[in-house]
């Protein structure tokens, strides 16, 4: 035998032995940690959201709403509202593209008496705890449904980390209450069983994903791409969350809203206003 041969031969065992050790590693990992709401958690991560359905009216309880004078430097307040789902008005769909592929999405519900709320899917971070790609593979991270104040959440991405953040509006009356109604429904579960994050199986996109195979009562067929920004925004395209275009150029150029919320400035009367400006919804 050559030695170019076991020199091949040597490379292959060896890299089967890595994957061997590197799946053991993990699904020890799995068996051996547990998802928990008990932990140090980071102080805007301190409070899980929880609902109480009567009827029509749905109350959100521990609503977060962050006063930012930088992103690391703001007063944080929590607040219980009610919403009547016969008064819900609008379903916002957001992208906040981030790297070459990845993106964070988010839905915001608007409702005829003036309320408006953003359901933020994120990881749930401890004390002093940063995000890395690699952990959340690992069970490293639990997985937290914030529900937010438009200043929060969004004001965050755009005025402050100064990403640009695309706001989509598209969706029928009755699915936008069966929307809300599937989103709330996954708050309570996760307040009573925590879930661990997975970058690839259980993160914003996907959670997002699961609630529109209910919604409209058909099977999504997963896809990779659905990680990609431009694949998340044809998930919205494909499922009537967004509208104003065929493809993703075409519906971004009308949906960009960073522009006008730094020209209203950090210290805007009405954010809300300005960020709909830029839709041409007023």
């Amino acid at each position: 035998m050559s030695w170019p041969t076991i020199i091949i031969r040597g490379l292959v065992y060896l890299l089967l032995i890595l994957i061997i050790l590197s799946a053991t590693f993990y699904l020890s990992l799995s068996l051996l940690t547990k998802p928990s709401n008990d932990r140090p958690w980071a102080k805007d991560m301190a409070e899980l959201a929880s609902a109480t359905i009567d009827g029509n009216l749905v109350t959100l309880r521990n609503i977060r709403d962050i006063d930012y004078r930088s992103v690391t430097d703001y007063d944080l307040h929590y607040y219980d509202e009610v919403y009547d789902l016969d008064k819900i008005q609008a379903v916002y769909f957001f992208t906040d593209p981030f790297g070459a592929l990845s993106a964070h999405t988010m839905m915001g519900f608007e409702f005829s008496n003036g309320k408006k709320v953003v359901l933020s899917v994120e990881i749930r971070r401890e004390v002093g705890e940063e995000f890395a790609t690699w952990r959340g593979f690992l069970n490293q991270y639990e997985l937290i449904y914030v529900w937010a104040a438009e200043t929060d959440v969004l004001k965050l991405r755009t005025n402050y980390r100064l990403d640009t953040v695309y706001m989509y509006l598209n969706m029928s009356k009755e699915n936008m209450t069966k929307l809300f109604s599937e989103a709330v429904n996954r708050t309570n579960e996760l307040y009573t069983q925590p879930e661990f994050y997975n970058v690839l199986l259980n993160n914003c996109t996907t959670n997002l994903i699961k609630q529109l195979q209910k919604v409209y009562n058909k099977r999504i067929i997963f896809n990779w791409r659905y990680l990609a920004p431009a694949y998340s925004e044809q998930l919205g395209l494909d499922y009537d969350l967004i509208t104003g275009g065929r493809t993703i150029q075409e519906v971004r150029a009308k949906s960009n809203i960073s522009s006008e919320a730094l020209k209203c400035g950090n210290l805007c009367f009405d954010y809300s206003q300005a960020i709909r400006k830029a839709l041409g919804n007023l």
